[in-house]
């Protein structure tokens, strides 16, 4: 309660969550399981874009932006920024090699599904991707900035999840999970700086303001 600041109902759920224990506000123990898998699900996503932004050759583009963008290595391993392809059924492919099923993706708002054919889509694809995080550091949602060089495409230059079990943009802000462990030093208040984007957080972090945050809208 003390750490996180949360209230002994908020507390009591979080620890239920982190040992798979069913409880009366989670709905039963189905739920409760349907919830762990779509975190499982959220992460597995993730790290998967995560590497794909490391070592893809087809994220040169998304590097190469950073990079102008002068966010560093370290910031960008910090923050486990990512990069998912211009290919709308990239995405569903990666799942299918890892056993990972589609509708979980559709859940959590990483897939579209196709008004025209019935068939889900990469919502983000061309983009770099910022991860979204609860106050415990587990991904939720993914907020993305389209490339330069696709924007012709869409009109959006960024786009978060939609409100999804796991994610409600009006309860959530990027980077509360590092900047709630900033500690002040001695005598001074506590405070925490809003930044309108995720670029603004992530740069105020890298220059040694780690009580920052961004909103999400």
């Amino acid at each position: 309660m003390k750490r996180d600041g949360l209230s002994f109902p908020e507390a009591l759920e979080l620890l239920a969550d982190r040992a798979g224990i069913a409880h009366r506000r989670s709905g039963g123990a189905q739920n409760q399981n349907n919830k762990k898998r779509l975190f499982d699900v959220a992460a597995w996503a993730e790290s998967l874009f995560h590497r794909t932004l490391l070592k893809d050759q087809m994220a040169a583009p998304a590097r190469d932006y950073l990079a102008q963008r002068a966010i560093s290595e370290e910031t960008i391993e910090q923050f486990q920024l990512g990069f998912s392809p211009n290919d709308w059924s990239w995405l569903v492919r990666k799942a299918q090699q890892d056993s990972v099923d589609a509708k979980d993706l559709t859940t959590i708002g990483l897939l579209g599904i196709s008004q025209k054919t019935g068939k889900p889509y990469d919502r983000f694809k061309g983009r770099v991707l910022f991860s979204i995080r609860d106050p415990q550091g587990r991904p939720i949602a993914t907020g993305g900035r389209i490339l330069p060089e696709y924007a012709g495409e869409t009109p959006a230059k960024y786009i978060n999840s939609p409100e999804t079990p796991l994610f409600s943009k009006s309860h959530s802000l990027y980077a509360l999970d590092s900047a709630k462990d900033n500690r002040p030093s001695q005598g001074e208040p506590r405070s925490i700086i809003v930044t309108e984007g995720y670029t603004d957080c992530i740069i105020a972090h890298q220059y040694g303001f780690k009580n920052c945050v961004a909103c999400l809208g």
